[in-house]
């Protein structure tokens, strides 16, 4: 009797452990995690919950210093001929258009244009893929030996979580800093001056279809303090995208816990 209930005890530990190993399931209380589905459903969560308010924030912001930078003014033209003398000094020459109404649909032209262009900017200097690799990876750090077949322990995450949510906001925080030193170096200048062109051609096309040369022009100006401006991308607004794009693990149908109960 001994004897049959020791093989049915090992019989039972075997079956305990090969269901833990190759089945994953929730026997004898070793529940495991599907490591893909789990790093999907948090890198989409970081994606589409925060890094693209963050986008949309800075997009907004740097869309205003443009348009305050870019400034159309209008010019009156001086004439010596004696008909334009008698005229002036008749009335007060008005010009064709409502220089008013053209400045606020310019402006809208502008942020349109600076909000449609930067995402892809951003996009193209973080390639947004490699953000589920880099979660496997850093899982790994932590769970090494837990990890096999694409599941891992779900006791292990538990056991590692506030280390691994500090490690992924230390990898973002960083990642999305040299990012945006970047894009504020290398490629508002070019946005900026893109933006600058687009506004000059269609003042060109005002003067000259609507427009009388002789008394008034419309002119593009910079405004003096952005005409060396070095920094579009403020350390302010550099640590709003950071705080933004960090998880916070609060949140009922957010959290970390529930993605591993969708997972497991």
């Amino acid at each position: 009797m001994i004897k049959l209930f020791s093989v049915l005890l090992v019989l039972f530990s075997s079956i305990c452990f090969a269901t833990t190993v190759d089945l994953g399931s929730t026997f004898c209380n070793q529940e495991t995690v599907d490591i893909n589905r789990f790093t999907l459903l948090l890198s989409n969560h970081l994606l589409f919950d925060h890094l693209d308010k963050a986008y949309t924030q800075l997009s907004k912001k740097i869309s205003y210093q443009f348009r305050d930078a870019i400034q159309v003014k209008v010019k009156k033209m001086k004439s010596t001929s004696i008909t334009s003398t008698i005229e002036s000094k008749q009335s007060v020459l008005i010009p064709p258009v409502d220089v008013q109404i053209l400045k606020r649909q310019l402006k809208g032209a502008v942020g349109s244009f600076v909000e449609d262009k930067l995402p892809a900017i951003l996009s193209n200097r973080y390639n947004t893929t490699i953000l589920q690799n880099q979660l496997d990876h850093l899982l790994y750090q932590y769970c090494p030996s837990k990890m096999t077949q694409g599941i891992v322990s779900q006791q292990c995450l538990l056991d590692n979580l506030e280390s691994f949510l500090t490690e992924i906001q230390r990898y973002t925080s960083q990642k999305f800093q040299s990012t945006l030193i970047q894009i504020n170096e290398s490629d508002l200048p070019k946005l900026f001056e893109k933006t600058r062109a687009q506004i000059a051609g269609i003042l060109v096309h005002f003067n000259r279809h609507t427009m009388d040369n002789n008394y008034h022009r419309l002119e593009l100006k910079i405004k003096s303090t952005h005409k060396t401006r070095k920094h579009w991308i403020t350390p302010d607004m550099i640590q709003d995208f950071i705080n933004t794009i960090n998880h916070k693990d609060n949140e009922e149908e957010t959290n970390i816990r529930h993605f591993l109960k969708l997972s497991t």
